[in-house]
């Protein structure tokens, strides 16, 4: 696998052979890094997890969307309840959180005391303003 160093965006360009034909597919680095590692797990080449995936691709499909389909299949595969769980999974409230996303009535309360804020130049008289109503 060689990358293609003229590459100016944010995907990486590689070149691998299907069936010894070389081709080159455009992803991110992060797929990438897990491409890298599922070959590794798998005992297998990039090249061989290629020619699989081109393989079993439908024929309308490009190679890297369906690179992208592999990858998530294949951990989909091994995700389990208990995983999900671990990992804070099924709170979309927590997934916010985690993210560092406010929405809704919190948002608008963050937005109005940014706004304020500017507005007045003791923060501190806001809050007392505030506890007052």
């Amino acid at each position: 696998m060689t990358k293609n160093a003229k590459s100016k965006s944010f995907l990486s360009i590689y070149n691998v052979k299907i069936e010894e034909k070389r081709t080159s597919i455009r992803l991110e680095p992060a797929m990438w890094r897990e491409l890298n590692a599922i070959a590794e797990r798998e005992s297998c080449t990039i090249h061989e997890l290629a020619t699989l995936i081109s393989n079993k691709k439908p024929d309308e499909a490009s190679l890297t969307a369906a690179v992208r389909v592999f990858l998530m299949l294949y951990y989909r595969a091994a995700a389990t309840e208990s995983g999900h769980k671990k990992a804070g999974h099924g709170c979309f409230e927590g997934m916010k959180r985690r993210a560092g996303i406010v929405f809704g009535e919190d948002k608008l309360k963050s937005l109005f005391r940014e706004l304020l804020t500017e507005m007045i130049a003791d923060p501190l008289e806001l809050d007392q303003e505030m506890a007052q109503k």
